[in-house]
Formats: C-alpha cells, structure tokens, sequence
C-alpha cells in the first residue's frame, strides 16, 4: 500500500460547502486565502498533523468529494502514516507569468515522505488556488512540471 490514490482538484470559486470548514480558511471561499502565508500555514498545518480532511476542504473537495470518502481518505493517510510530518520543505518552485506560480512539497518524518504540488495565482488582494494534488510518490506530481 505504497501509493496513496493520487487526487486531482480542479476548483473553481463556487461549490457546495460541507457542514463544516476548516477553522483557518475563516470565511472565504474553498481554494482562496488572503495571501501566500496564509495559503500555506493552512496546507502546512493539515499536512504536518496528517489532518486531510481539513486539508482537503480548504482545497475545495466540498464538491469532489462526499464526507464518507473524506474520511476515508483521512483513515488512508493516517493508516501509510501513522505519525506527524515533522518537515516541510520546497522541492520546486516555478514562477510563471502575471503572478501564476506552481510548487511541489515535500513533507517527511524519517523515512517515510508526502508530496503536494499546488498551481496558485496571486491576485492583487488574494491567492486562488484553481490546482492542488498530493500523492506519496513523487513521479507521479513531476508530470506537473
């Protein structure tokens, strides 16, 4: 059970919201926060605790996916890992044009490894984040680059 099912996420700023929000999204709207720290004190607080579930909603699976497969999922990740990332750090990093920027993730404890790559666009008040995928094998999120 190496590979976690790999997720794709294609969001747009509308949806159906699940009865509850991750608490640090406040009240914007799945996949938008107010800026490139928030974004990721969001992303990194879920995936450090393994809490996917919170992760996904803030990423916008509120229409992707229904809250037993979120829990699903949260029991998947928890079952290949069963303690905390303690490291987060940028593998790549690609700025493209008019503030469109992709990056890929890691985020590890020992031996044993997760990968983000999220595709976001800084706007002048807010960072939407239209792409997001994780996947514990990291070929698998390179195609993205």
């Amino acid at each position: 059970m190496r590979l976690l099912t790999s997720f794709v996420l294609l969001v747009g700023l509308m949806g159906v919201s699940l009865p509850q929000k991750a608490a640090a999204q406040d009240d914007l709207p799945e996949s938008v926060f107010r800026d490139y720290e928030h974004m990721r004190e969001v992303l990194d607080s879920g995936m450090m605790a393994r809490e996917i579930t919170n992760v996904m909603r803030s990423f916008g699976a509120s229409d992707e996916m229904t809250p037993e497969q979120l829990a699903s999922l949260q029991a998947q990740v928890r079952g290949i890992f069963p303690q905390d990332f303690d490291t987060t750090e940028i593998i790549l990093r690609d700025e493209l044009e008019n503030g469109w920027v992709r990056e890929l993730l890691g985020y590890y404890s020992g031996f044993s490894y997760m990968y983000v790559s999220v595709f976001y666009h800084m706007r002048d008040d807010f960072l939407v984040v239209p792409y997001f995928k994780f996947n514990t094998d990291m070929l698998e999120l390179l195609v993205d680059f």
